[in-house]
């Protein structure tokens, strides 16, 4: 059995980026429940040396654009990653979604043996597309969206693996 590029990247994308959305809507559950102001949570940080809540989704929306970077697509790296509210924030992960939804199965064909370059550590690096999305870019976009879970669990949400997970046991079979 094979599965297409296309089929991995829109859903493991798709569900992943829905978890940041559910993330974001807990966040905003602890604002207007007067639990966290909206500046000092989107500030928050789990170590002194770890992006805080609002660059942890400027990096999911960016690794989430693997889908595009696949097709060939124009992705300039994002380079003003300023802080974002809580609405910002939702905005540029639905904004990802909108273009990942965007890419079509004709532009991933053949996407597994393009080269992909993009900027990693200040240089330029490369990768065959099946290892750039199964090595790099998905488990980029789940280490920003459990970071950011974990930043807004530990704000106080009442946030569950359930949230993480999204939709998947709508898969299970009987």
């Amino acid at each position: 059995m094979s599965i297409s590029i296309h089929h991995l990247v829109r859903t493991e994308t798709e569900q992943l980026l829905t978890g940041m959305l559910n993330v974001l809507d807990h966040a905003e559950g602890l604002v207007k429940d007067g639990k966290a102001g909206e500046a000092d949570l989107m500030a928050s940080k789990l170590a002194p040396d770890m992006f805080p809540l609002s660059l942890q989704v400027w990096r999911a929306a960016d690794h989430g654009r693997a889908a595009a970077r696949l097709a060939g697509r124009e992705t300039p790296p994002f380079t003003d990653m300023g802080e974002l509210g809580i609405a910002d924030a939702r905005a540029r992960i639905e904004e990802t979604m909108t273009l990942v939804k965007s890419v079509t199965e004709d532009e991933l064909e053949g996407a597994e043996d393009r080269t992909v370059e993009i900027v990693a550590r200040g240089e330029p690096t490369r990768f065959r597309g099946e290892d750039y999305l199964l090595r790099f870019a998905i488990p980029q976009i789940a280490f920003h969206v459990t970071t950011a879970y974990a930043i807004v669990r530990n704000a106080g949400a009442e946030l569950g693996k359930r949230h993480y997970l999204c939709d998947a046991f709508d898969y299970t079979l009987s």
